[in-house]
């Protein structure tokens, strides 16, 4: 085998290895919730009388009677295995809580340094608004036509940074189509 093969089998492993202690640990704490919350059942049984709860009147409709003969199929013996079932899910929910929260965290932590980043970005461009392709072009031409080409190295001298493959198309076609601010003499553009 490689070194990197072995290296990466280390890592897999000692990740492995993290990970069980750290649900071995949320599943005595689990385990620990439980016991706890059985102690409490208990102490509350006792403190209602006994195993089941006092009998409170009901109202509306008298009780039914319970029937000692059913009919069809004798009933099976389910109730120990459901009890196993019941407490497998809620220690596997226990297990999983703490696994959520970290998820959540860290996303949030995520979201707030993207946040803070771009807070810092636009401070340190000074909180300039960006001027559009129109206002830019129109403080060019005042005065003078100019052809596309001309407008579009006069804007990039200006400080107006173009996307893009050919700004130029870009730059014509906001020419042409903003009629009301620019005049065209035979492709040489001034601002109306």
């Amino acid at each position: 085998m490689s070194k990197d093969t072995v290296k990466l089998y280390q890592r897999a492993r000692a990740a492995l290895q993290k990970e069980k202690v750290a649900l071995s640990k949320a599943l005595a704490d689990a385990q620990a919730t439980a016991a706890d919350a059985e102690k409490r059942l208990a102490e509350i049984e006792a403190a209602l009388g006994g195993t089941g709860s006092a009998s409170a009147k009901r109202r509306g409709r008298p009780a039914r009677k319970k029937t000692t003969a059913k009919r069809g199929r004798p009933a099976k013996k389910k109730a120990a295995s459901k009890r196993k079932a019941a407490k497998k899910k809620t220690v596997k929910k226990a297990a999983k809580k703490p696994a959520k929260k970290a998820a959540k965290k860290a996303a949030k932590k995520a979201i707030k340094k993207t946040a803070g980043k771009a807070a810092k970005k636009k401070a340190a461009k000074g909180g300039k608004k960006k001027r559009s392709l129109k206002e830019v072009a129109l403080q060019v031409t005042k005065g003078k036509a100019l052809t596309a080409d001309q407008i579009l190295e006069a804007a990039k001298k200006v400080g107006h940074k173009f996307g893009g493959k050919n700004p130029v198309n870009g730059l014509r076609v906001m020419l042409y189509n903003n009629k009301k601010a620019f005049k065209n003499n035979k492709g040489k553009f001034t601002a109306a």
